[in-house]
């Protein structure tokens, strides 16, 4: 078992069910419904069916420390994570790589997350976006979904209900 001292990162609420607050438990992430990536070899190139890759992640959050943070623990439960600090930094990823689904904070300086969502949509209408947001307002959900998002999570948010929120959106 392995040990995550989040203690130091703003957004995120430590404590998870069963769990006092202090530090997170990283648990092994349960054996996904998809077989692992396999190496094609010159010998024997691997059938379109059997290789299947971790899904994608793109965190985009102007909070350097949280979105560096959610991409290490994603990447311990075994997706594919990519921190982004901007909205530009963001775009610019996206032009560069397919993301299944984008953690996109709602409120960042210059271009705001809700641009982003509608910018990267546009360009890749089967992304799935999840947005956050640290404020609790009754407009931010409407604006959410007027933009595409799927979804609007408030911080603080365990890293446990965050997990289970990006499944939840990528398989439905």
């Amino acid at each position: 078992m392995t040990i995550l001292d989040l203690s130091h990162v703003a957004g995120i609420q430590l404590g998870g069910p069963g769990r006092p607050g202090g530090t997170a438990v990283a648990e092994p992430a349960p054996a996904p419904a998809e077989e692992p990536e396999t190496a094609a070899t010159p010998e024997a190139p691997a059938a379109p069916e059997a290789r299947r890759i971790a899904p994608s992640v793109l965190i985009v959050d102007d909070n350097v420390r949280l979105a560096q943070t959610v991409a290490a623990y994603l990447e311990m439960q075994g997706f594919r994570a990519h921190p982004a600090h901007s909205a530009e930094e963001a775009l610019l990823a996206a032009q560069r790589a397919r993301f299944d689904l984008v953690l996109l904070d709602i409120n960042m300086p210059g271009i705001d997350g809700l641009e982003v969502c509608r910018r990267l949509l546009a360009a890749a209408p089967a992304m799935r976006v999840l947005m956050l947001t640290g404020r609790d307002s009754a407009e931010d959900p409407l604006r959410a979904a007027a933009a595409g998002a799927r979804g609007l999570l408030t911080k603080p948010i365990s890293l446990a209900t965050l997990r289970e929120e990006i499944l939840r959106t990528l398989t439905g």
